[in-house]
């Protein structure tokens, strides 16, 4: 089978390409990439005219909640939803029930997810930090690594003890093991809901401060540079935050962060009446933070764009806003959402939006993924887009099992139409037929 992708922009940062031309795959490996390649016999085109063709994209961050929560998200249904988003690589979270800290439950995850019902997409599991989520008793490592892991985190269980996170960090870098960190001193956010501040304070609900994000930071950004072991953390939301990372990074620490859409788009004004779907962990902040975070992807501080992708079904999200859990779906809004409030805002380049949303994630936990180079990943991923196409976003209208969606309502413009890993697995119904040409 060769299939030829055919006069769209080719947008490929790990090349530091941007150019105009075709893609060639042949027997589900990317054979051919540039502006004046032989097409040859091919067995199907793709008129990519006025898209974009870039590497298949990489989510750090998704909460597939199997097993144990199926009702809010599947492998299955989760991995729809990421195929329908662009992406051809996700990493799961650890927050599962049981958590992911043993090398049966990596198995089963990487089974379920090569299941032939399965959207399709590589998904790469990231192991609990700790027993349990206890953060107390170290997982074994060692053994969560060789069966598959990526990764270790300490997901929506922040540890607490420094000695602990010190250990774990001194055992990971024997591993050379990344370590994902959820950033928040509990003794500070300890019953809130939203962000400290005016709105908070109008609702009558009570404020998460900056400082419970900010304070975690620094320790953990001091202890890796101190230990070497590298660490990435998850969904920064704060101006101080980016500030203590980018001084880490000057001071070489190793230490990478990526941000949720909803951090760079949404204030915490937007709770408005009580608004559940705007409940999310760290909480939405102040338009002061989303100017700096937008800097900060734009100088590069900030590594990576990925998704927070946190289902949770009506029942629970249709309660008192104190009651809700945190956390929105994101898998098929979030390249829209950077397209929209970034690259079309001039604050991003399409090729630094693909950077961030496929090339940078790839390189930090050593996937691979992330390239249209011939013969770099195992089979061919690419991700067709029309940065140009205007939607609105209809929670209903969702391959996740869950609907509590920040996004619902919104105009976006910029949206993934083709997603192709190994082969197509995704066709969006706007892609229009005429497009395509079986020979």
């Amino acid at each position: 089978m060769r299939t030829l992708f055919k006069n769209g922009r080719i947008l490929d940062p790990s090349q530091d390409l941007d150019v105009v031309g075709s893609v060639i795959v042949e027997d589900s490996q990317i054979a051919e990439v540039g502006p004046d390649i032989d097409e040859g016999d091919v067995d199907e085109v793709y008129d990519c005219t006025g898209f974009w063709i870039t590497p298949g994209l990489v989510d750090m961050h998704t909460h597939l909640r199997e097993p144990g929560e199926e009702r809010r998200e599947t492998i299955k249904s989760g991995t729809q939803a990421a195929a329908a988003g662009g992406f051809t690589t996700i990493c799961c979270m650890p927050n599962t029930t049981p958590p992911l800290d043993n090398a049966a439950l990596v198995d089963f995850i990487l089974d379920k997810a090569a299941a032939p019902e399965a959207g399709g997409v590589f998904v790469a599991p990231v192991g609990a930090l700790t027993v349990g989520n206890n953060g107390e008793v170290i997982s074994d490592l060692a053994a969560l690594k060789k069966a598959g892991i990526v990764a270790a985190s300490d997901e929506d269980y922040p540890i607490q003890n420094s000695r602990v996170m010190l250990r774990a960090m001194e055992f990971a870098l024997q591993l050379d093991l990344p370590l994902m960190l959820h950033c928040d001193d509990r003794n500070l956010s300890a019953g809130g809901s939203m962000n400290d501040g005016a709105t908070s304070a109008m609702l009558g609900l009570r404020g998460i401060p900056r400082s419970s994000e900010v304070t975690m930071i620094m320790r953990n950004c001091e202890l890796a540079l101190n230990t070497g072991c590298r660490i990435h953390i998850m969904r920064v939301s704060t101006w101080g935050g980016v500030e203590a990372i980018r001084q880490f990074k000057y001071l070489g620490a190793p230490v990478t962060c990526e941000i949720a859409p909803h951090h760079f788009v949404f204030t915490d004004e937007a709770v408005g009446e009580f608004d559940p779907n705007f409940k999310t962990t760290p909480p939405l902040r102040t338009q002061v933070d989303i100017d700096i975070l937008v800097q900060a992807l734009n100088d590069g501080t900030i590594d990576c764009i990925a998704s927070d992708h946190s289902p949770h079904p009506s029942h629970l999200v249709d309660v008192p806003f104190e009651e809700a859990p945190f956390g929105s779906v994101g898998l098929e809004t979030t390249v829209g959402a950077a397209l929209t409030f970034l690259t079309h805002r001039n604050f991003l380049s399409p090729l630094e939006t693909i950077r961030k949303l496929s090339t940078r994630p790839a390189s930090i936990l050593r996937l691979e993924a992330g390239t249209l180079k011939p013969g770099d990943t195992p089979v061919a991923q690419v991700t067709v887009i029309d940065p140009e196409i205007e939607w609105t976003v209809d929670r209903n209208k969702t391959f996740s099992h869950s609907r509590n969606n920040s996004w619902h309502g919104v105009r976006l413009k910029g949206k993934p139409l083709l997603t192709f890993c190994g082969g197509e697995i995704y066709r969006d119904a706007k892609f229009d037929a005429s497009r395509f040409v079986a020979c």
